[in-house]
């Protein structure tokens, strides 16, 4: 009986130490899943952060670009513009011309009245017509003042550009800073340094 009694003790330690073991391999085999699943979000997250950066850094080149190709139109807009605005001066001045001349060939041909008549109509179209010229010359000059207004909001644009580009650049910085606990971890070395 002496025997059995000392035989008991000893089976419950081995078994104690058993389910300890079982236990601890279940607790590994939780561990290496949450590990496993930890790597693989954590790939996932890297995947997203790189295709968000590049389509910010993607999207502020292109805004760039289009900027600066409407600001190179709009100088070459203006320079069409004021090269109208000169012409429509010589045209104000040539109708001025004109008007001057059919005043002078009224008044050598009065002795016949429905010519002299015909005459003093031409002369109140053509008085008609340099007004039209004089309005179209307000409206370009209101068109060119306009232009001015736009390339200082061009100007204002690309400098507020510039700023997002800055904000792009302190982003990425942001995102290698997040990305720094990543590059410590199992998947170090994908990050660059």
């Amino acid at each position: 009986m002496n025997n059995d009694n000392t035989n008991v003790p000893n089976a419950k330690p081995a078994d104690a130490f058993e389910a300890i073991a079982s236990n601890m391999l279940e607790f590994r085999k939780e561990m290496e899943h949450y590990d496993a699943l930890g790597t693989g979000i954590a790939s996932k997250t890297r995947y997203i952060m790189r295709a968000v950066l590049a389509t910010l850094i993607i999207s502020s080149i292109y805004l760039v670009f289009m900027i600066y190709q409407m600001a190179s139109n709009m100088s070459i807009m203006t320079g069409h513009l004021e090269d109208m605005y000169s012409n429509f001066g010589t045209m104000s001045q040539d109708m001025s011309e004109i008007s001057q001349m059919v005043g002078s060939m009224g008044k050598s041909i009065s002795g016949v009245p429905v010519i002299a008549q015909s005459m003093t109509e031409m002369d109140e179209y053509v008085s008609t017509m340099i007004g039209s010229v004089y309005d179209m010359n307000t409206s370009i000059t209101a068109i060119d003042n306009d232009m001015v207004w736009i390339n200082l909001n061009m100007q204002e644009m690309t400098g507020r550009l510039s700023n997002m580009n800055r904000s792009v650049n302190l982003m990425g910085y942001d995102v290698n800073e997040m990305a720094a606990p990543m590059n410590s971890g199992p998947m170090s070395g994908f990050w660059p340094r």
